[in-house]
């Protein structure tokens, strides 16, 4: 009886032998064609993407070049506008802009940096604009309110 319980594990033994090598086979099959399809698909990238989609490389200096251009114009312009500064005003260097509580409010007359400050640019541009917005409201009827709205 031992002979024949024995004699059926050997079968099963060499069917999932024979089933394991076959398998191993289709293994060995299915990697040999994903590595073929790899290079093949590898190769097209190297000859096709190149060419189509790889742009030339450009001759433009280094980002950290041009970070450094930036801030050196950035520190330089903090001088430009002393150095460009040459304008005279239609007061300027008369004996009115001398005369201290009329100078506050003549200013930008006698020297024409104090246009920037906005201590004297804010009335001048309220001014400005108001003239301005108010001659267009009058050539122009479109821009008067309606009545019916008031």
């Amino acid at each position: 009886g031992n002979s024949s319980l024995s004699s059926p594990t050997r079968l099963l033994g060499r069917r999932s032998s024979q089933a394991s090598q076959a398998m191993a086979r289709a293994r060995t099959s299915l990697m040999s064609k994903l590595l073929a399809l790899s290079a093949v698909c590898l190769a097209a990238h190297w000859v096709a993407g190149s060419i189509a989609f790889v742009q030339p490389p450009r001759s433009e200096p280094a980002p950290s070049a041009q970070a450094a251009v930036v801030g050196a114009l950035a520190a330089a312009a903090g001088a430009v506008p002393a150095e460009a500064y040459n304008f005279k005003g239609p007061l300027t260097g008369s004996e009115v802009c001398t005369q201290k509580p009329l100078f506050y409010i003549i200013a930008p007359a006698c020297d024409p940096i104090f246009l920037v400050s906005p201590i004297y640019l804010a009335p001048i541009l309220i001014v400005f604009w108001g003239t301005i917005i108010t001659v267009i409201q009058l050539l122009i009827p479109a821009t008067q309110p309606d009545e019916d709205l008031r």
